[in-house]
């Protein structure tokens, strides 16, 4: 078997390729894996072996084009723009083999920020399981295999769950599902429980580091920075990485330590969270997440752990300076709070109320005793 996009991976593509030696294909498999690790990109491509497209026949051809094929079917999260009554991925489906050609490693943030999605939340819903129900029980087009590939399980709702369940049941014959998503744990159960589930690490290094051009210096720091991840080292080489939400967090931390006994400082802080709110879901997410991530990095700080950091500032914040107050004492709850915010927004909280609380809580811990 050929992969001629995937990246790494090695030991998952020869277990995939023994399940197509041995005609040991499930019917449904579940990948799960941050985008960064190229789990779509393994979708696709063991789809177009499942469907038995030949190498030949992708010469020449770029990986949508490839994609582009009639048993192939996709579902992804969507978002409905206006008035209409339901929206499908195929509506989408300019943007979605546009991505694939450009940046098949993205992930929901990104995906979403290409269709525009606003404060919106992007789903599957109910009415794209309908429609993919019709389309894979009509026979294949030439006959053989068709694959659905879903990216995105996570972001189906309900009663799309409870649909697409049954025709995990009772799939149609010669269907293949390949079901994508970076956590189970909004995940309905019993979708868990009809598929093979495989979990995609990070990418090795000595394929990742083939990837970075000759020209780039620190490589190593920048392998290790990545931690495996092909789409954060590619914004690392760009040196572009969450440059706006060091900005947003450190514009935060700065209100927030003179916030404690200043009342007038409030009304900066309040400022600051109102920035968040305007942010859309899948925004302001990346950037508790990359707040998750801070406080840790300043923490081991105090601990000499180079090796474990992955800070790197694009604005040209000291993490020395903001390491003292991030401590034994207040650690915990600061990544407790980034952690219960993202929650919240996942569920679509208020977001104004929610920042609003998150702005007072941060000056609160910020300024905690050291031990």
């Amino acid at each position: 078997m050929v992969w001629k996009h995937l990246i790494g991976q090695e030991q998952t593509k020869k277990h995939l390729q023994y399940l197509l030696d041995s005609s040991q294909v499930p019917h449904a498999q579940l990948v799960t894996s941050i985008s960064g690790y190229g789990n779509l990109l393994l979708a696709l491509e063991f789809s177009l072996k499942v469907l038995e497209v030949k190498e030949t026949d992708q010469t020449g051809k770029t990986l949508s084009q490839s994609c582009q094929h009639p048993n192939l079917h996709f579902i992804y999260p969507v978002v409905k723009k206006g008035s209409e009554k339901a929206v499908y991925s195929s509506d989408y489906a300019s943007d979605w083999f546009d991505m694939l050609d450009e940046q098949p490693y993205s992930n929901y943030t990104d995906w979403f920020d290409r269709i525009d999605v606003g404060n919106k939340q992007g789903i599957i819903g109910v009415s794209e399981i309908e429609k993919i129900h019709q389309s894979l029980y009509l026979k294949a087009f030439g006959g053989g295999n068709k694959v659905c590939v879903l990216w995105g399980l996570e972001k189906m709702n309900a009663e799309a769950a409870n649909a697409f369940l049954k025709l995990l049941e009772e799939p149609p014959e010669n269907t293949y599902f390949i079901l994508l998503c970076e956590s189970t744990e909004n995940v309905l159960p019993t979708v868990l429980s009809r598929c093979q589930q495989l979990t995609l690490g990070p990418i090795e290094e000595t394929n990742l580091a083939q990837h970075i051009p000759e020209s780039v210096p620190n490589k190593i720091q920048i392998l290790k920075q990545a931690g495996g991840d092909f789409r954060k080292l590619q914004l690392l080489i760009s040196e572009g990485q969450d440059k706006e939400y060091e900005s947003l967090l450190v514009q935060g931390l700065r209100s927030a330590f003179k916030a404690r006994g200043n009342k007038g400082v409030v009304v900066d802080l309040m400022q600051w969270s109102n920035e968040l709110a305007v942010l859309g879901r899948e925004k302001q997410k990346a950037f508790l997440e990359y707040g998750i991530q801070f406080f840790r990095d300043a923490f081991l700080k105090n601990y000499k752990l180079s090796d474990l950091i992955h800070f790197k500032s694009e604005t040209g914040f000291d993490l020395e300076k903001l390491a003292p107050f991030v401590h034994s004492e207040n650690i915990l709850e600061l990544i407790s709070l980034f952690e219960k915010q993202h929650y919240y927004v996942q569920r679509n909280a208020n977001s104004k109320m929610l920042f609003a609380e998150m702005s007072l809580q941060l000056t609160r811990l910020i300024n905690a005793p050291k031990p």
